[in-house]
């Protein structure tokens, strides 16, 4: 890059200021299936993407990952993120969300769409990622943000796929409602390559000073969860880790940014 040029979360000339740049990796938008209905689940009606946008600037985050909300399919979910990413490119990253279940059979040709056509970055799901999914998603290179079941049901798949990254959700589990398998989450990104943890809606703040201590700046990414889980509130627990500048670029973006090659 020259000497005239420095690194600190992204590449800044001499005599620039230089500002850390912040990727929230997990967010919610759009529509979901009970859009409209006044009683439905917060997650299955609407997330509104200019939400979003003002948490962000009140937090200091440069851009976020956003992905469907609750839907039966996500064919129409997808369109509407991608949307909202041409509306507000330097601010969203789109990643697709599929149903292993519901899309059978349909998810190879539609996540090729939504990503050479679409120019969504990744794929987001619940549950355990099915074959088609997992080889599309190699041979798209693109990562897989996945929600499991469990983080014993997810490693097989893991460490059968060692060409895909896999972003574990949560450090393993949503909220630690079962705190232990944050830890297993942590055994398991120390001995696979291709496994990395979001450090979403950990309520156990230990667990994420665990993580921090235990595995390599690299292996960490920041996500809010948001909207309905606070980004600011997400952000400051990262804050929190006292983590060296160089180390928190990485898992306030650095590390997200390398393995979407932007």
């Amino acid at each position: 890059m020259g000497s005239a040029l420095a690194w600190n979360g992204r590449w800044v000339r001499a005599g620039e200021r230089a500002r850390l740049r912040i990727i929230d990796a997990h967010c919610h938008a759009g529509k979901g299936l009970n859009y409209g209905k006044p009683d439905g689940d917060p997650w299955t009606t609407y997330n509104d993407p200019e939400w979003t946008l003002r948490r962000m600037k009140e937090a200091g985050i440069d851009r976020t990952i956003i992905f469907p909300i609750n839907n039966t399919s996500y064919q129409e979910a997808n369109v509407e993120i991608a949307g909202y990413v041409r509306r507000w490119p330097e601010k969203f990253i789109g990643f697709a969300k599929h149903d292993a279940k519901t899309e059978a059979g349909k998810i190879r040709d539609l996540l090729r769409h939504e990503i050479r056509d679409l120019g969504l970055k990744g794929l987001k799901l619940h549950g355990q990622p099915s074959p088609e999914m997992v080889e599309t998603a190699a041979e798209l290179r693109i990562p897989i943000l996945v929600h499991p079941d469990t983080v014993d049901k997810l490693v097989p798949i893991v460490e059968s796929n060692p060409g895909v990254a896999f972003i574990l959700t949560h450090l393993g589990n949503f909220a630690s409602h079962e705190y232990r398998e944050h830890i297993r989450a942590i055994e398991e990104a120390k001995r696979l390559p291709n496994l990395y943890l979001d450090t979403s809606s950990v309520v156990f703040v230990q667990y994420l000073e665990q993580a921090a201590r235990e595995l390599p700046a690299t292996k960490l990414i920041f996500g809010s969860d948001g909207p309905l889980v606070d980004a600011r509130v997400e952000l400051y627990k990262i804050r929190l880790l006292k983590l060296p500048a160089d180390s928190e670029a990485l898992v306030l973006g650095g590390n997200i940014r390398r393995l979407l090659g932007i």
